[in-house]
């Protein structure tokens, strides 16, 4: 590699460690005004999720990159949601019991179709992460309490992945997403 080919990276990968960095703070913004109650909490919400689209793209984590498609759309909806006031619902474990199945089937058909049909870096991880994330945002855009739990789990093994492909501050993210699930749970 040439000097003038190294120097046109280095500007490359500072604009994406930024757009990182920034997707990080933002989601960090809106998970912990979540937890305070803040219904503008889904802007900051859909402005992180913007970023890591970008990025888990290049990072071939396909299904992830449509994941935070999705929580665009979800923080749209949530905002909207919010409109009649913020009142958190609780469901029984059994109650879950549909939510656990669906997620379960999903991650195992996505988690194929990836290794079939891609070059996904980790498809089951993603496939995973990808799949229980979407239960766990229907039920936390619908304030459900129940949706910590799925998120304490979820983001365990998302900090595994973040880590496996690099994006170093999104796996630190994902550590502090943890311990916030598990205060939410146990406070919200």
């Amino acid at each position: 590699m040439s000097a003038a080919t190294s120097t046109n990276l280095q500007p490359k990968q500072q604009v994406l460690k930024l757009i990182e960095i920034v997707s990080v703070v933002f989601s960090l913004i809106y998970t912990w005004t979540y937890i305070q109650g803040h219904s503008w909490c889904f802007i900051f919400g859909g402005l992180g999720a913007l970023g890591f689209v970008y990025l888990c793209w290049l990072k071939r984590i396909y299904a992830e990159s449509a994941l935070q498609l999705f929580y665009v759309g979800f923080a749209i909806y949530g905002y909207l949601n919010t409109s009649d006031g913020w009142l958190v619902l609780h469901h029984t474990w059994w109650e879950n019991i549909p939510y656990l199945i669906t997620a379960i089937l999903g991650t195992a058909l996505l988690g194929f179709g990836l290794k079939r049909f891609s070059n996904a870096a980790a498809p089951f991880l993603d496939a995973f992460t990808t799949v229980f994330s979407l239960v766990a945002t229907v039920l936390m855009v619908n304030f459900i309490h129940e949706n910590w739990g799925y998120w304490i789990v979820i983001d365990a093994v998302s900090a595994l992945l973040y880590l496996k492909r690099k994006l170093y501050f999104g796996a630190v993210l994902f550590v502090i997403y943890f311990f916030l699930a598990i205060y939410g749970f146990i406070n919200g």
